[in-house]
This record gives structure tokens, C-alpha cells and sequence, in this order.
């Protein structure tokens, strides 16, 4: 009979129990919370499906995620609280990445629906970058002199999206070298920067085919010398490569010494076009110290823009240059010759706040440095990326401390430092990445 009272007593108790439990914790009532995106005027953008929004509870630290809907609505059911709100999303439109990022830190959950709002802020992310410049050319196996003939450029898409870069455009300024005397100063400014344009001399290289960039891919584009040079120059550059681009347009510029046929192995499809307007019969990019860009057109194409009188400059007497608008420079890269006490900017500082020192003739190669902290971050890479970089020459290294290129033959993915100045983006690199 005892035994009986005290199993019923302690079933008894277990029932008050679990009573007074439900009671006093009445955190457990739930509320339906609606948060809408809100994208900034101006910026062409509108609500879209698949963008992930958060609620972190300010008490608990839980966080829920929900994707939005068509209208950009996310819509969660949450224990009622106080919570923080935020969404972020990678847009690209046209050939740039842009980044939306927005928070709501005081979304009171504390009745049963509940409606809310992010307004996102819109910045520019990277995308498409000059990862290498090879400009200086390589002595010559003799010791008579060098090759300059062999210059190359690689573009890499830095964003995590797969970007179109069809209507990209190659452009330099002039004066071609950074040394030379320079009309553009004007009381100590380039005149052209409170204007808003940069100068594009002697023509624009353009792609004829479509071409598309996935997220950490690259494509090379040989710009003169598109050929195995190594069987003449041991230490030049192979471009007898089907995946290669090159600058041939023999209508415009047909200086044979820079203008070879291109190897059988680069397909026509892949020949980079130029619209020429200046003098000579081949594209002077400077061996020493170029201004070297990237142009994307807006609002008109290309040759409509080259075509317009009104875009038309003179330097000189006898230098025709185009001026680009500076919101159309995707990326440039300005290089200073070494030991030059004379040198002097061409790009704005809005495209290039700095600049990178450039020993010609050797076979060095201007490369960009690795984002060391969004490049270790990335998801798979662990294992992957190699340390204890060596390349760097003349005083220069990538500070990442990262070997890039051995990196992606182990399979990982780089990120590259992207701050649009190139005392800080890029460094003198020993050798050609293509010599790998």
C-alpha cells in the first residue's frame, strides 16, 4: 500500500512539475515575421526570389534563415523576442559585381505578426581584374639584347559569380611611358581628371566572340608575338595554346615583328579586334612603364563611341587619343619604371591610386597579390594554398606570403587584392606565370 502512495505521489508531483514548467517559461508563444528588402533608389535593381535574410535573437544569439520570395519578402515563424535583422546579396550587372548589404537591428517580435524592413546599401564588389601584366619582355638567349615582342595580359574574374565579358576593351594612355615628358600637367594636375575622362591613345583592342569568366577563372590574351617564342627565346612565352586570346588585326596594325600569324593552335574565333585612330602599324604599349586599362562601354558600343568626333583629343600635334569616360574603367594597373627619378601618374587616382616599379627586359612580370584573408576563407581551400612565396624581386613580394599559381595547381581558388592602387595590389614578380 506504501509502495502504491508513493508511485502515485511521485506521479502526482512529476505532473505539477512539468505544469509549472510550461507555466513559467512563456517564451515558447510564436510570431510570424514578414521582412521585406528594400533596394536604393536609383540603383536599377528590384525585389528578387533566392536572397537569404537572417533573425538573430539580441537574447539568445539563435539565428533563423529564410530565403525571399518573388517580392523579396522573407517570411519566418520565430519565438517572440527582440532580434537583429540583416541580408546581403551579390548582384552582377553587366560586366560589375555590386554588393547589397543591409540590417535591421530592432525588429520586435512580440506580438503575432509582425512586418519589417532591410534597407540595403549598394557598393561595388570586385569582378573582373588584371591579375598579371607581362610587358618587359626576356634577354636573349645570345646576350644581344631582349625580346619585348611577347607581352601578354590575364583577366581574372575575382567575384564569386560567372561574369560576361564580352564588351570589355583593352586601352592605354599616352604618353606611353611614365618617364616621358607630359603635356597633361597642368599646374602640377593632370587637367583631365577634373573633367572626368582618361586618355585611350592609338586604338582599343576588343573581343569579336562572346566569353564568359566563371568564378576564379582567367582567360590569357597574347598581345603581340602570338606564337611559341621559346623555340627562338628560352626564357619567352608558349602561346600556341587553344585556350589562348590574341591581338591580331592585320588591317589596322601589320608590323610583322609584332604581328606574326598566330599559332594554328589559337582559334580565329579567339582574335582580339582593335579600332585604330592613331599613327603606326602596331599597338606601342610600353616595355618600361605602361598606363594600362580595362574599358566597358555604357550606354553606347565601342565604335560608336571611337566614331564620335566629340570623344576626339589631341596630344600634340599628332597623337589622337578617345576620351574615356572614368565610370567605364573596370581596372587598371599604372607601372612606374624602376630607378627613374621622373616619373610621373597618367591614371586618376579613382582607377589607380598608386602604381607598381617595373625592371624591364629581364622576363619579370607585374602580378597581383593574393587577398590573404578572403582567400583563406573560402570554403575548400584548406590543404589547398601554399606558403612561403619566393618569386618576388627587386624588393618585392606578395605579402600574402601565398604562392598563388602553386595554389591553383593544388585546386584551390584565389582571391586577389583589389584596393585600386597598385602599390598595394600588385609587386615585381621573377618570372612569367605562363613559364610555370
Amino acid at each position: 500500500m506504501r509502495k502504491l502512495f508513493f508511485a502515485f505521489s511521485m506521479c502526482m508531483l512529476g505532473l505539477l512539475v512539468y505544469s509549472c514548467s510550461d507555466d513559467d517559461q512563456p517564451g515558447y508563444d510564436l510570431s510570424q515575421v514578414k521582412i521585406q528588402l528594400v533596394y536604393p533608389e536609383g540603383s536599377g535593381c528590384s525585389a528578387t526570389e533566392g536572397v537569404e535574410v537572417s533573425l538573430k535573437s539580441t537574447s539568445t544569439g539563435t539565428v533563423f534563415s529564410e530565403k525571399t520570395d518573388a517580392n523579396g519578402v522573407a517570411q519566418f515563424q520565430v519565438p517572440r523576442g527582440i532580434y537583429e535583422a540583416s541580408a546581403s546579396e551579390q548582384r552582377v550587372m553587366d560586366v560589375e559585381v555590386y554588393l547589397f548589404n543591409g540590417i535591421n537591428s530592432q525588429v520586435n517580435a512580440s506580438t503575432e505578426q509582425v512586418e519589417a524592413v532591410i534597407r540595403l546599401e549598394m557598393s561595388k564588389g570586385g569582378s573582373v581584374v588584371i591579375k598579371e601584366l607581362y610587358v618587359g619582355g626576356c634577354p636573349k638567349d645570345d646576350g644581344s639584347g631582349y625580346l619585348g615582342k611577347d607581352q601578354y595580359v590575364i583577366l581574372y574574374n575575382n567575384s564569386s559569380a560567372t561574369i560576361d565579358i564580352s564588351d570589355l576593351a583593352l586601352a592605354m594612355v599616352n604618353p606611353f611611358n611614365s618617364q616621358a615628358s607630359n603635356k597633361d600637367y597642368v599646374n602640377g594636375q593632370l587637367f583631365y581628371a577634373a573633367e572626368g575622362w582618361i586618355p585611350a591613345g592609338n586604338g582599343c583592342w576588343y573581343f569579336e566572340s562572346p566569353v564568359t569568366l566563371e568564378p576564379g577563372k582567367q582567360v590569357v590574351i597574347s598581345m603581340c608575338g602570338s606564337v611559341d617564342n621559346t623555340k627562338t627565346y628560352s626564357q619567352s612565352i608558349n602561346f600556341a595554346n587553344k585556350d589562348y586570346y590574341c591581338c591580331y588585326d592585320v588591317e589596322d596594325y601589320s608590323h610583322p615583328a609584332y604581328y606574326p600569324t598566330p599559332s594554328e593552335l589559337i582559334p580565329t574565333s579567339h582574335y582580339l579586334k582593335v579600332y585604330s585612330y592613331g599613327l603606326g602599324t602596331a599597338w606601342p604599349l610600353s616595355n618600361s612603364s605602361p598606363a594600362f586599362y580595362l574599358v566597358r562601354p555604357q550606354g553606347t558600343s565601342l565604335k560608336e563611341f571611337v566614331d564620335n568626333p566629340a570623344n576626339e583629343n589631341m596630344y600634340g600635334s599628332n597623337q589622337v587619343r578617345r576620351k574615356v569616360p572614368v565610370e567605364w574603367v573596370v581596372d587598371g594597373v599604372e607601372v612606374f619604371a624602376k630607378g627613374q627619378a621622373n616619373n610621373k601618374k597618367r591614371l586618376v587616382p579613382s582607377i589607380d591610386a598608386g602604381y607598381v616599379e617595373m625592371t624591364a627586359k629581364m622576363g619579370y612580370t607585374l602580378y597581383r597579390n593574393v587577398d590573404k584573408e578572403a582567400t583563406e576563407a573560402i570554403p575548400g581551400n584548406e590543404g589547398k594554398l601554399v606558403y612561403s612565396y619566393a618569386l618576388g624581386v627587386d624588393g618585392a613580394t606578395d605579402p600574402s606570403g601565398i604562392d598563388a599559381e602553386a595554389s591553383i595547381r593544388k585546386g584551390a581558388r584565389i582571391v586577389y587584392k583589389d584596393t585600386n592602387n597598385s602599390s598595394q595590389d600588385f609587386h615585381l614578380r621573377s618570372k612569367a606565370s605562363l613559364r610555370n
